[in-house]
């Protein structure tokens, strides 16, 4: 009886319609299931990637504003600089 019960639970029991229905049902939801939980997770990757570029981006920019401004400063100082050097050479 304990044979007769695990042969039909194990092995006919999968040959029947229902079952095999049942089973290529699970596998099908399953598999969906896992592709977008996969898509979910690329597309979160992708989006965080994206925020982390946008920000170095933002961050360059400020960056190039500030040596900029600096080039700016030190041009101005070199200017000064050499009109008192001229209007010192001069006034001798």
């Amino acid at each position: 009886m304990y044979f007769e019960s695990m042969y039909n639970t194990y092995w006919n029991n999968w040959a029947s319609p229902r079952t095999s229905a049942e089973l290529c049902t699970r596998f099908v939801s399953n598999f969906a299931d896992n592709l977008l939980a996969a898509t979910r997770l690329g597309n979160n990757a992708m989006i965080s990637n994206m925020e982390a570029f946008r920000a170095t981006i933002q961050c360059r920019k400020d960056d190039m504003k500030e040596f900029s401004r600096i080039g700016v400063n030190t041009a101005r100082t070199f200017e000064k600089t050499s009109k008192q050097v001229v209007g010192e050479s001069s006034n001798k």
